[in-house]
């Protein structure tokens, strides 16, 4: 008999292992779902019973798995008239209005990273969705963390990261630190809570 919680396991046995070694461990069966699987299987349980219509109503999700044809996603109409940020000039408003993307200048970025940064910030209805590929090592990561630094310093504020693992979520929130970006507040599984030193990333946390 055992346990695991995050990634340490526990094992209870009725025979002595004095002076042996456990060289590998088998789990047989399925493991108990985390918490956000759990929340995600009870979502997807509402809307096939029809008690939640998060699948006719967001437009995030319409534009994404169900596009009414091969043309630009469409948008509600009260989402064409974006704010811009509180601390954009007239001039910079006007720059906006006639180009695609927002000319920001940042020196640890390449050409590709710089391109991606640009367009997540651009305000165009065109530019809502912003898919950014690249195998691991080619700086998406480093892509996030800049548009957040951009972001917050021309006004935007209430920015959600969202990642599908805890892993992913850890990586982002130590990228932020190390381009020296401390104003954010985390939300971490209890599956993974216990893994996190929470004094490298001088910030607080909270439980889900």
């Amino acid at each position: 008999m055992g346990a695991v919680i995050g990634k340490s396991g526990f094992l209870d046995t009725n025979r002595s292992l004095e002076d042996k070694t456990v060289k590998s461990i088998t789990s047989i069966g399925r493991d108990d779902p985390t918490t956000a699987e759990a929340h995600r299987a009870a979502t997807i349980l509402r809307i096939l019973q029809g008690s939640r219509s998060l699948l006719s109503e967001s437009p995030w999700i319409n534009n994404i798995w169900f596009p009414s044809s091969d043309g630009p996603p469409a948008w509600p109409e009260d989402w064409t008239e974006s704010l811009l940020p509180p601390s954009f000039s007239a001039a910079q408003s006007d720059l906006l209005a006639h180009c695609d993307v927002v000319p920001v200048v940042h020196h640890q970025l390449n050409d590709s990273q710089q391109e991606a940064v640009n367009t997540m910030y651009s305000p165009l209805n065109s530019h809502r969705i912003t898919i950014i590929q690249g195998p691991p090592g080619t700086g998406k990561t480093s892509v996030i963390a800049s548009f957040v630094q951009i972001a917050t310093q021309t006004g935007y504020n209430g920015i959600w990261l969202v990642a599908q693992s805890n892993v992913a979520v850890k990586n982002i929130a130590e990228k932020l630190v190390v381009v020296g970006f401390l104003d954010w507040r985390i939300l971490v599984s209890k599956d993974f809570h216990f893994e996190w030193s929470f004094s490298i990333f001088m910030t607080e946390s909270f439980d889900i």
